[in-house]
């Protein structure tokens, strides 16, 4: 089995954490959205993302003291900015609807997580078989998420009408929602640029004897501490706004803290292991593994939901349309897959 074979595997492997990691959040009661994130973002982005990083690279204090300001900064910066894109995606379902909302932001997150990557490091195999076959990949993914948002659209219509809880919106606030969205989906896909950027310190963590499986961790540890920082300010707001820190009196913290904390194993886990995937595949981790890490991270995430009964109480025809946004999400990461075989590389 080829190292890109095997590293894509593993990418996937990553996915099912990313696309399971929200399903121990539908159980905390008593807390407010802002009360969860917070517990989240310290747990998963700071503590945790510190664990990993200390436990799995021995020589991190030598790695950061040998790299230069501008190779610390870099993706301390992309982290910064990835933060903030989690902040408008909350904003931005909020203000559109989530159905609407999720496949404008993950449609540019999975677009442009790959392609700003393949313009910086591949810039010359754009027009060459393997770039055109990744291309056509994201193409395809693209089309997945837009049927998957008409089904969303259709899903939201369908059982706000038999509730009697239509949400309207109005244009001026649709506008608005929607250059949130963008903005969600631009910043969002930083996590990505910020780990492709962050090649030099992979560079020296290996050059100072770090598992190649781990090399990636340095970068991430930089990357979501900044992200913290601008969630963790986020949420201070809403606790003045709400008044809400005062939740965590309420009976259930344990439990509660419990389950938090089984949401931020999964998805710093779930980052850790797409980064040992995405260095095995070479250069093109960052590009073919952040595609199909999304996209069936999506798939897996909706198999989730479906089984709840998020989507109870709709028509045939919506949910053939989400088994088709789903069935063409898998079709997609088969053909960026395929990028990689003797015919196209």
């Amino acid at each position: 089995m080829s190292q890109f074979v095997l590293g894509l595997l593993v990418v996937m492997a990553a996915s099912v954490f990313q696309g399971c990691f929200m399903v121990p959040m539908s159980y905390v009661k008593g807390w407010k959205w802002e009360n969860s994130w917070a517990v989240f973002c310290i747990l998963a982005m700071v503590l945790f993302n510190w664990i990993f990083a200390v436990s799995t690279v021995p020589a991190l204090s030598d790695i950061y003291s040998t790299a230069s300001a501008k190779e610390l900064f870099t993706p301390a910066t992309f982290g910064l900015l990835w933060g903030i894109g989690a902040v408008c995606f909350g904003l931005g379902i909020a203000a559109v609807g989530f159905a609407l909302g999720y496949s404008v932001i993950m449609g540019l997150v999975l677009t442009l997580g790959a392609v700003i990557p393949m313009a910086l490091g591949q810039g010359d195999q754009f027009f060459k078989a393997r770039g055109l076959v990744v291309l056509v990949g994201l193409g395809v993914m693209l089309v997945g998420i837009v049927v998957f948002g008409m089904a969303g659209v259709r899903k939201e219509t369908e059982q706000g009408q038999r509730s009697g809880q239509i949400t309207q919106f109005s244009k001026a606030s649709m506008k608005l929602g929607l250059l949130i969205c963008i903005a969600a989906g631009v910043f969002s896909c930083f996590s990505n640029v910020g780990l492709d950027r962050g090649r030099p310190l992979i560079e020296i963590a290996k050059q100072l004897q770090t598992p190649e499986r781990w090399a990636s961790n340095p970068v991430f540890a930089l990357v979501f501490t900044a992200g913290a920082v601008a969630n963790l300010i986020y949420c201070g707001y809403l606790f003045v706004k709400n008044r809400s820190f005062r939740e965590y009196a309420n009976p259930g913290f344990l439990k509660n803290f419990i389950l938090m904390a089984l949401v931020s194993l999964m998805w710093i886990g779930s980052f850790i292991i797409y980064g040992a995937g995405a260095e095995k595949m070479g250069d093109w981790g960052t590009i073919i593994g952040w595609s199909v890490f999304i996209a069936l991270s999506i798939t897996i995430a909706n198999g989730w939901g479906f089984a709840q009964g998020e989507w109870a109480n709709t028509s045939p025809k919506t949910r053939r349309l989400l088994a088709a946004g789903l069935g063409t999400l898998v079709l997609a990461i088969a053909i960026i897959a395929c990028s990689n075989t003797r015919l196209v590389s």
